[in-house]
């Protein structure tokens, strides 16, 4: 449940509203290492993926870090489908960038406080093809203090929960 709602507070924070209660979403399923969660946003519905790291690199200067998520949100009252985006867990160093890196081909993401989107939209599409295709997914960024942060995810089960939100938010 605690995991649940930490996943639906990310989703509102980088969809940028507000949600009376994060209890809200509803799971609808688990496919390996991600999770597929639908919701009702502004009147309309919403769909997205989440998942969290595997494991993380940093220097031990970082004593604190909230809990860092991937997401895939689909909005289809918005037009949107297949949209990427993190949640980190920490502030980014202002106008600096993510470097998404999915078995050696790299996207660009820019950032916003904690969060970050793709830099070209038009990226969106390949992104969601190498996550389809690939076997692990590294987001690395900088943090405000300047710490180089790699965050390492599982791709698997990732085809699966995609065409679960598809499916759902077509």
């Amino acid at each position: 449940m605690q995991k649940r709602s930490i996943i639906t507070a990310a989703l509102m924070i980088l969809g940028g509203t507000v949600c009376a209660t994060a209890q809200s979403a509803t799971q609808i399923g688990t496919f390996k290492q991600w999770n597929a969660y639908t919701h009702t946003e502004g009147g309309g519905k919403v769909c997205y993926i989440a998942s969290q790291p595997q494991d993380s690199k940093y220097s031990a200067t970082i004593k604190q870090r909230d809990p860092a998520f991937f997401l895939i949100t689909n909005r289809p009252a918005a037009s949107t489908r297949n949209e990427a985006s993190t949640i980190i867990g920490y502030p980014f160093k202002p106008d600096s960038k993510v470097i998404v890196d999915i078995d050696g081909q790299k996207f660009v993401m820019f950032t916003q406080n904690d969060g970050a989107w793709m830099e070209d939209p038009k990226q969106e599409s390949a992104l969601i093809t190498a996550m389809r295709s690939g076997t692990k997914m590294t987001v690395t960024g900088i943090s405000r203090r300047g710490t180089e942060i790699s965050d390492f995810y599982s791709l698997a089960g990732v085809t699966a929960a995609i065409a679960a939100i598809n499916k759902e938010c077509p």
